[in-house]
């Protein structure tokens, strides 16, 4: 996932969770210059149904689909509409119930294969859902709805290009449409894309500005005041989201509110006693408080639920540092570096808290190592530079620090430069 200090990770699979929230606009084909009132008022009913879908207000959805149904003739279509809110409460028996009055009404109409296919995606069940979505596709290979239910399909497959592909395909017909923008900030999520990520999410928002799931997102990778806000907003609309009151009390805790921060998340455990995540925040809320003992016992605890938990690792080899035991903190750092798979943070503070100890050669190997994930990193290019530096290779170290000043990420370039300068 995406690297933060202190951040959250949520695999995308926690977005799977969201698919069933991922509700489509349909394409409708029009046959004449203008709609009548009535479809025009059925239409409004039904795009205020999609819209409370999305803001979690089931019970409103439903009756606005309803009415939506009834204007609408009880047409496959608005029967699809209608089953959307069954879909959103990720109950996959209630779903296929939901979709039983379109197959009686018309089993090979495409509305009824892609609720079967929808169905089928509440339950993680792909090769069933490609089933459906397949006749459905065979039936009318144009309905935007068909490339909707691909994007999604083929992103829960694993088949990442086929899934942009039918994204895209929505964006040609609908630019603004806020569910296939979400798709693809999925997309970009599992790609390691962080920056493409955050614009398709931002262009959910335009349509859709209190979306919960993509407030959610954009809000995790965000940083500072404004990862605050994107919380508190998606928290707005759903309160008791402890994922979300995770992601808030962290950056929280990343913006120096620490006391906000405890609050939140021995609140978290106060109504989920037994989640993982929140005893590893409230252990990274307790060391930055110093107080130790408790931290490690906090981060021990998420880890024992979580162990592939590489922010909780880190927070223990940093308590482990602090508290002067380094053969148990470097065995965290190395811990915490394998499940940060595609980051170096672990292992640029492992070398500097080896250079701090005097332990040059191990300092080199552990930022040797990060530099080979992340060559382009500032601070682990510097803290090489430092290794380098306090092995006696000068000429080396001012050459890696001068690499430093051109690369990538936040670093105090003021202090490189001068201990640049300081070098003979």
């Amino acid at each position: 996932m995406v690297q933060k200090r202190f951040g959250l990770r949520f695999s995308p699979r926690l977005s799977l969770g969201l698919v069933s929230l991922a509700w489509w606009l349909p394409c409708l084909a029009l046959s004449h210059a203008a709609p009548s009132s009535a479809q025009g008022s059925a239409s409004a009913a039904a795009d205020q149904g999609r819209s409370l879908i999305r803001l979690g207000k089931l019970k409103e959805a439903q009756a606005a689909m309803q009415k939506a149904a009834q204007e609408r003739g009880q047409s496959s279509e608005a029967l699809f509409d209608l089953a959307r809110v069954t879909f959103a409460t990720g109950d996959y028996a209630r779903s296929r119930a939901a979709c039983r009055p379109l197959l009686a009404k018309a089993p090979n109409d495409v509305y009824s294969n892609l609720c079967m296919a929808r169905a089928f995606l509440v339950w993680r069940r792909a090769t069933r859902a490609a089933e459906y979505a397949d006749k459905a596709r065979m039936l009318n290979p144009n309905n935007i709805e068909v490339f909707q239910v691909q994007g999604d399909l083929k992103r829960v497959e694993g088949d990442l290009a086929a899934s942009r592909a039918a994204y895209l395909e929505v964006l040609r017909r609908d630019p603004q449409d806020p569910d296939a923008h979400f798709g693809l900030g999925q997309l970009s999520l599992i790609g390691q894309d962080a920056d493409a990520a955050r614009l398709e999410f931002k262009a959910a928002l335009t349509r859709e500005p209190e979306w919960p799931e993509a407030l959610f997102e954009l809000g995790r990778l965000s940083s500072g005041e404004e990862a605050v806000s994107l919380l508190q907003r998606a928290l707005a609309t759903r309160p008791k989201w402890p994922e979300a009151r995770l992601a808030l009390g962290t950056a929280q805790l990343e913006n120096g509110d620490i006391a906000s921060a405890e609050t939140l998340f021995r609140d978290v455990l106060k109504a989920n006693p037994n989640l993982p995540m929140a005893h590893s925040r409230l252990g990274m809320v307790l060391a930055a408080k110093r107080e130790y003992a408790p931290a490690e016992t906090e981060l021990k605890r998420g880890l024992a639920g979580l162990p592939n938990d590489p922010d909780a690792a880190l927070a223990l080899a940093r308590v482990y540092s602090r508290t002067d035991r380094p053969t148990d903190a470097f065995d965290a750092y190395r811990n915490a570096a394998s499940l940060e798979r595609y980051g170096s943070r672990a292992l640029v503070e492992a070398g500097g808290y080896a250079l701090s100890l005097g332990r040059n050669t191990v300092a080199q190997a552990f930022l040797e190592k990060a530099l080979e994930r992340t060559p382009k990193s500032a601070s682990a290019r510097a803290r090489y530079a430092d290794a380098l530096l306090a092995r006696g290779d000068k000429d080396k170290a001012k050459q890696n620090y001068r690499l430093a000043l051109a690369g990538e990420g936040t670093v105090d370039r003021q202090d490189i430069q001068r201990r640049l300068d300081a070098l003979p």
